[in-house]
């Protein structure tokens, strides 16, 4: 039970990044390996999609290329570079993005600005009663993030721009009104992106 809420109350997995990224002690390094060990043993679903925001992937494997003198911290990081890879390694893009919804750390990754992948997926959203739109919408309504905002408010814009109908449902969702209230935020980008996709959800025209 730990292992599925730590991360989401207190955003542990980039936090000890950052730790064993400015660590030099084999003992902090073990510690913090076997905890993401932990994690992705137990509460896998709830864990992974922040590990691939955080790109865990690319630091275990460059953890893997030193030489360590305890062999656990070896076979943990074994261990984490193979489910890593498993797990991530055939994930489409929007199972990159899908990932980076559940994570909660919207950031200007390329997908956000692809405009070939909003004309592909923008619908997709839609997917399970709008479960993905749902969690966007969530994150736009709740984060205190600036980034998040802006991300956020940007991506309800290239939804609506790709999928005009979905105008009503953002609307019954609450999206409309507090892209609105965002075009007064402290923060210049969120104030923009909130503009472009405050301007798209009330025009009238049609993406040919």
């Amino acid at each position: 039970e730990i292992a599925e809420q730590i991360n989401r109350k207190f955003d542990i997995i980039p936090l000890l990044m950052i730790i064993a990224q400015n660590v030099i002690k084999e003992k902090v390094q073990r510690v913090i390996i076997a905890t993401y060990r932990n994690l992705v043993t137990k509460a896998p679903s709830q864990n992974l999609p922040s590990m691939l925001v955080a790109k865990l992937l690319p630091f275990v494997k460059n953890l893997s290329t030193r030489k360590w003198s305890d062999e656990e911290i070896v076979e943990d990081i074994q261990f984490l570079k193979d489910e890593l890879t498993t797990n991530f390694e055939s994930l489409t893009t929007y199972d990159e993005y899908t990932s980076e919804l559940a994570s909660g750390h919207l950031s200007w990754t390329p997908v956000h600005d692809s405009e070939a992948f909003w004309k592909e997926n923008a619908a997709k959203l839609n997917d399970k009663d709008f479960e993905q739109l749902k969690v966007l919408v969530k994150l736009l309504k709740e984060s205190t993030d600036p980034v998040v905002l802006a991300v956020a408010a940007h991506d309800v814009g290239q939804y609506v721009k790709y999928y005009e109908r979905g105008k009503k449902t953002l609307s019954d969702l609450g999206a409309k009104t507090r892209v609105m209230e965002l075009m007064s935020n402290d923060n210049p980008d969120v104030r923009y992106q909130a503009l472009l996709t405050t301007q798209r959800l009330v025009s009238q025209a049609w993406v040919g």
